[in-house]
């Protein structure tokens, strides 16, 4: 009985489960971009919760395929965008929150995951967590995301038939 019957199924398995691999890399990936263009074409309608849930997806998506952290990062920001339209703060702000580790991973920049994140915390009325947001930037930053005051906001669903603004949670008062 020979040996190389088991020796060659050895070197080929492994061949064959890296092929595979890849495969689903690549499934994975274009799966990605399909699920942003399905977030976007709800943002487009103001579903906004149909579109923070394919933004999340294709997130995962991307992990799961190994994709560019940078785009991982905008999708998590497109997400928390579309969880604050959908009034889902928790969801916006860890989606905000996930785009600027991203982005400070990828070497990146985050400011606009910040601005938004700040814009959501002034939204809901919780002062004081904008302002921790703020420090976390330090002074000279901080002072720097005014130059993006003009270049993005939170969607706002006030405008949009059959929709209410969310309602901003009072901050505490302090004694």
């Amino acid at each position: 009985m020979s040996t190389l019957f088991p020796f060659r199924s050895c070197l080929v398995l492994p061949l064959v489960l890296m092929a595979l691999s890849a495969c689903s890399t690549q499934i994975e990936l274009r799966t990605a971009a399909q699920q942003e263009q399905f977030g976007r074409e709800a943002a487009s309608r103001g579903d906004w919760a149909l579109a923070m849930r394919n933004y999340a997806d294709a997130v995962g998506n991307v992990e799961l395929g190994h994709g560019d952290p940078a785009w991982q990062a905008r999708l998590h920001h497109e997400a928390g965008r579309a969880a604050s339209a959908a009034c889902r703060d928790d969801a916006a702000e860890f989606h905000f929150r996930q785009a600027i580790a991203l982005a400070k991973q990828t070497g990146t920049s985050s400011a606009l995951s910040y601005k938004a994140l700040i814009d959501q915390y002034e939204r809901q009325g919780k002062a004081t967590e904008a302002l921790a947001v703020r420090n976390e930037l330090g002074w000279h930053q901080s002072r720097a995301l005014g130059a993006l005051v003009h270049l993005e906001s939170l969607p706002t669903v006030a405008n949009q038939p059959g929709h209410e603004q969310c309602k901003a949670s009072p901050t505490p008062a302090m004694n």
